[in-house]
């Protein structure tokens, strides 16, 4: 029983909510490239390595910006906005939580 709790809290657990939060923001940028494209474009890359953004399967973000877009009080005026970022704030936060919690744990015992 010890095995699949730690199974279970120590990997799928942290697994989900990381997933949870990719989703999220993916979600995000695709709400922002389609109602909000000057926004979305200061957030990301328009290429890398000589690629451009559009031939790419993923979006191509620039990590200070976004986590300063999700930081600020700025939500464009959009309800949408607002709760997307409120979602990945929390689910960024649960797992912080759930890690600082891990590594204790892994101290301790």
């Amino acid at each position: 029983m010890s095995g699949f709790f730690s199974f279970i809290f120590f990997v799928l657990l942290p697994a989900a909510i990381g997933m949870l939060a990719i989703y999220l923001s993916i979600d995000l940028f695709e709400y922002l490239k389609k109602y909000h494209p000057p926004k979305y474009k200061q957030m990301s890359f328009e290429s890398l390595f000589g690629i451009s953004n559009e031939s790419f399967i993923f979006h191509l973000i620039k990590p200070q910006e976004f986590f300063s877009f999700l930081l600020s009080p700025d939500d464009l005026q959009d309800n949408a906005v607002k709760l997307y970022k409120a979602r990945i704030r929390l689910s960024l936060m649960a797992l912080m939580g759930l890690c600082t919690i891990i590594l204790l744990w892994t101290i301790i015992f």
